[in-house]
């Protein structure tokens, strides 16, 4: 409604969670807030239960990725949060 109406809209997908506290389709979740003009996306940080999931740091490395390639292109403003990627 706000989009429609000529409002800049945004959403931040943060502090995302990995699979061993919930499982979600990442792709549904992109193409739910397809009206956004910006995505900010971010790790769920400070909690012992993220990096006990397996390659947590390449499933945040991917998601950020899969927002980036979203954004580029959806024509949409992309922020990924310090510290989601890890090298």
């Amino acid at each position: 409604f706000l989009h429609e109406a000529g409002c800049k809209t945004w959403v931040s997908i943060e502090p995302y969670p990995t699979p061993n506290f919930i499982e979600q389709d990442f792709n549904e979740i992109l193409q739910s807030i397809s009206f956004c003009k910006k995505i900010i996306f971010g790790r769920l940080n400070y909690n012992k239960k993220v990096s006990e999931y397996k390659d947590c740091k390449v499933y945040f490395n991917d998601l950020s990725n899969q927002v980036i390639k979203y954004c580029h292109e959806n024509g949409k403003i992309c922020h990924i949060k310090e510290g989601t990627v890890v090298g």
